[in-house]
């Protein structure tokens, strides 16, 4: 079976968005999924292809009430019962109400399969993880002047490089800042001055940053750029805990040992990584680190990874315009870089901080 095309339809009456999956039969795209989609990303998808009409194929039932397989051209009465909040009805597909759209989509850094971890019949690497960039949550190249600024505090104690990481995120066009020591309070308030800029703090055990700085960064955040809180075993956490203890009421504690390959969530509170967040783009398995601490989920926190021994090791936060993750286990970007997901979580991570919704594109 060749591989999947996206086509983009909304419905007339209701207003709602989809987005048809094809598979090429013969010379024929032919329609094998229906995937509800939000307004947002709707007006980023683009169209990819076109012909003069549509059918579904054999894996879909036909409309139930006059057995049709068209695209948008049964007339019968097969949704009088349709709303905006309807539970979802396969016999959408068919509804004259339907309408293709081939318009041109708002200009996106994202990939078509922003939000989707298990992408299907896409060809999977050694850890089950669709493989290849197209598979990130943003483009190669997309970020070009965009910056991510990196405190590595916790350089010298642990003899951290993040050389992987940097490649990584320059991939897709990032220009990365990193201090390998505590940064000059002016130099960094003049760095954290532009729009299209993020932050990242690694943690050392020893505090290495002061109230002013505590208080840019508060600052920073709260006018919608991204900060990644990074920590990790206690006491490697001196330098976020008095800022997400602000922000978030919340803290990172504990000292667990990791060290294993999680999967997709399956279940509130059991081990793994949420499904088909934008961070988690394109992941279904991970590495959760070597020694992880445990993030309190407060202040609108919510959880994004929970380690092997059922703590939340990461947690993002999304409200009023602002974005934030706060991560328990930075060994990974160092430790076994190799193992599954931890590169394409680290770009998805730039990309969604990135906030480019907020400050343009």
């Amino acid at each position: 079976m060749s591989e999947s095309r996206l086509l983009k339809a909304r419905c007339k009456k209701t207003g709602r968005f989809y987005a048809l999956e094809l598979k090429k039969y013969g010379s024929e795209w032919k329609v094998v999924n229906l995937v509800n989609l939000s307004e947002e990303e709707y007006r980023t998808l683009p169209s990819e292809v076109k012909q003069a009409k549509f059918f579904s194929a054999d894996n879909l039932r036909p409309c139930t009430a006059c057995g049709s397989r068209q695209i948008g051209g049964c007339a019968c009465p097969n949704g009088g019962d349709c709303s905006p909040h309807m539970k979802f009805k396969l016999d959408c597909l068919y509804c004259n109400q339907l309408v293709l759209d081939y318009s041109a989509p708002v200009r996106s850094p994202y990939n078509v399969w922003a939000g989707t971890s298990n992408i299907p019949d896409a060809t999977k690497d050694r850890y089950g993880n669709p493989q290849g960039s197209q598979y990130d949550l943003a483009r190669d190249g997309a970020f070009i002047g965009f910056t991510v600024v990196i405190l590595n505090l916790a350089a010298s104690s642990r003899k951290i490089s993040l050389d992987d990481p940097i490649a990584a995120l320059e991939k897709k066009g990032f220009e990365v800042v990193e201090y390998r020591r505590t940064p000059p309070y002016n130099e960094l308030k003049e760095l954290l001055s532009k729009d299209k800029v993020q932050l990242w703090i690694i943690s050392d055990k020893y505090k290495c940053l002061d109230s002013a700085t505590y208080k840019l960064i508060e600052d920073f955040f709260k006018t919608g750029h991204g900060v990644y809180f990074m920590g990790e075993e206690e006491p490697y956490f001196t330098d976020v805990n008095p800022i997400i203890g602000k922000l978030f009421s919340s803290s990172m504690h504990g000292n667990n040992r990791g060290g294993r390959v999680l999967y997709i969530q399956t279940a509130d509170g059991e081990p793994g990584i949420i499904p088909n967040h934008y961070i988690t783009t394109g992941i279904v398995s991970f590495y959760e680190g070597t020694t992880i601490a445990t993030v309190d989920v407060a202040g609108g926190l919510e959880p994004l990874i929970f380690s092997s021994n059922k703590q939340i090791v990461a947690a993002y936060y999304e409200k009023n315009g602002c974005r934030a993750i706060v991560d328990g286990g930075y060994t990974r970007l160092y430790c076994q870089w190799d193992t599954a997901g931890t590169d394409r979580y680290v770009v998805n991570a730039a990309a969604w901080l990135a906030n480019f919704e907020r400050f343009g594109y």
